[in-house]
Parts: C-alpha cells; structure tokens; sequence
C-alpha cells in the first residue's frame, strides 16, 4: 500500500560482503556490517531496495557510500543500479585529503548522469575529532565545491562544533548533517551542548540536516523520545534545509524491528504540526534541490 505522500529518500545503502572484502584499500570502515549486527550482517542488493522503498510508493532516492577511500565500491554500485531508474543520485566515499586521487575520481564520475555522482561522504567519526578543522581536509573539500557537489557530515556530536569553520571557510560548500549528528539519545545530559553545537551549525545557510538514522538509535521508538530533537533541528534549520532519508537496511537495527513504512511514519508523526506543503519540502523537495537533481 503506497502512502500518498511523494518521498525522496535521500539516504540509503547496499553493499555485498564478498565484494567488500575484495576491495584493495581495505580500512577500518570496511569492518561494516559488524557480525555482531545479526539484522543487517549479509549482502544487501538494489533489487531488496527498491522493494522496502516501493512498499510505501517511494520511486526516487540517493545511495550514500558505505565504505571510505573507496571509488570501487563507486564503479561497483553504478554496475548495480544500470536499469534502476528509482535511483537518482550516488554519494560516493572518496579521501579529499587524497587530492590529486580525488580530482581524478571526481572528474570521472562527475561525467556520469545517469545516476548523477552528487557527493562525496568520508566516514570522519572514524577520524580524530578534529578532522574538520584540518587544512588539507579543506583543499579537498574546496576541491569539491568547486566541482558543484555536495559533502555528506558523518557527524558526531563531539565534531559538530568544527562544522561552522568548516562552513564559513568554504561557503559554496552545501553539506548536510547525516542522523541528526547521532545524538548521545541515551546521555540526557548530553542534550544540551547537542542543541547549542547544532543551533551553531545551523546559523550557516550551506549547512542542512537530515532527519534520518532515527528509528535504530532508541530502543522501543516511538514520536516522543525524537521529538524534542526533531523540533529543534526544525527551529534551528528551517523546514527548508531539512530533508528524509531511510538510513535503509541500518534502519533495521531497531528495537522492535522496523519495517520501510515505520520509518516513514515515525517521521509523519514527529512533522505533525507542520503544513502539508511543509511535509512535503521535507519529504520530497528539499533533498532532490540540495543534491541538484530537480
């Protein structure tokens, strides 16, 4: 059953295990899927993708890598999606401090259409905090700009107070916070310098935020735990620089497990307030602008 709503899922993966570990640059972020994830610890394929996706009407999205230093994983995926026509966008996992390996890499899939190459992600919680705050981060993510693509944040909280200089350093720079930043949900405490370092982050117009990676981080989910993390991504960002994304198949971590609709709908119930042109612009709008593709 399809929900009404047009969804742009702006952030979903698919990896294989097999290929994974026959990728030559093999680093920490390869040890994902951890065995220990029971859920997700197997290959998971675009065809299984678009069948989550599809169970609530979803027909456009955009793969984030899974895998840093990796324009393999890049070459594999675009073999992965050839016919899927859901498939809009790829964000690709390159090192920008790997510079003259990065301008290679982005001239070659950025003459890509179809998918478009629209961004790179680097995993830097597995970095040094201030990864963000590093001069040759910067020539690469200069680099970026330059090219007109986006920088997905892999942010933690303990590295969202570098994003501002990050942001007003290289202000043609779009980057959009993943997860909300992975709040310490089960740190109450924590919550206070999550909101100051977010409202900071927020002050910058080429700084967004996704509303994703939530149903899997508080066990037993429900609208009102989230909700005072979403109202303030909501006062802070703008409805206009907050988009959807599933986190698919990590989103099935969650306690009770959570199947594609219940992402959706734990999001529907935390935006219950807002207009329905509002809901949309986060739904749909905002994430196909951001990457470029409307």
């Amino acid at each position: 059953m399809e929900t009404q709503r047009r969804i742009f899922d702006a952030h979903f993966h698919i990896f294989d295990l097999d290929v994974r570990n026959s990728y030559p640059n093999q680093n920490a972020s390869m040890g994902f899927p951890e065995p220990e994830k029971a859920q997700i610890n197997r290959n998971h394929t675009v065809d299984e993708a678009e069948q989550a996706m599809g169970s609530v009407g979803v027909k456009e999205a955009v793969f984030v890598q899974v895998f840093n230093d990796c324009p393999e994983e890049i070459d594999w995926v675009l073999h992965q999606f050839k016919g899927k026509q859901f498939v809009k966008g790829i964000v690709g996992g390159l090192d920008p401090t790997k510079l003259d390996k990065f301008e290679q890499n982005l001239k070659k899939f950025t003459s890509l259409h179809q998918p478009k190459f629209v961004g790179v992600r680097h995993l830097i919680g597995l970095e040094d905090v201030d990864y963000l705050t590093r001069e040759d981060v910067h020539k690469g993510l200069q680099m970026l700009a330059d090219f007109g693509l986006r920088f997905d944040l892999h942010s933690y909280p303990d590295t969202i107070e570098h994003i501002p200089q990050l942001a007003a350093k290289i202000p043609k720079l779009k980057m959009v916070i993943d997860h909300i930043a992975k709040p310490y949900y089960e740190k109450p405490e924590a919550f206070s310098d999550w909101c100051s370092h977010m409202s900071e982050a927020a002050k910058y117009p080429n700084v967004y935020c996704k509303l994703s990676g939530l149903i899997n981080e508080i066990p037993d989910w429900s609208v009102e735990k989230f909700k005072p993390y979403i109202d303030h991504c909501l006062k802070e960002f703008g409805v206009s620089r907050c988009m959807y994304g599933s986190d698919w198949p990590v989103s099935k971590c969650s306690t009770p497990p959570a199947k594609y609709r219940d992402i959706v709908e734990l999001l529907e119930g935390l935006l219950s307030s807002l207009s329905e042109e509002e809901k949309d612009d986060i739904f749909y709008n905002n994430a196909k602008i951001f990457y470029g593709l409307e």
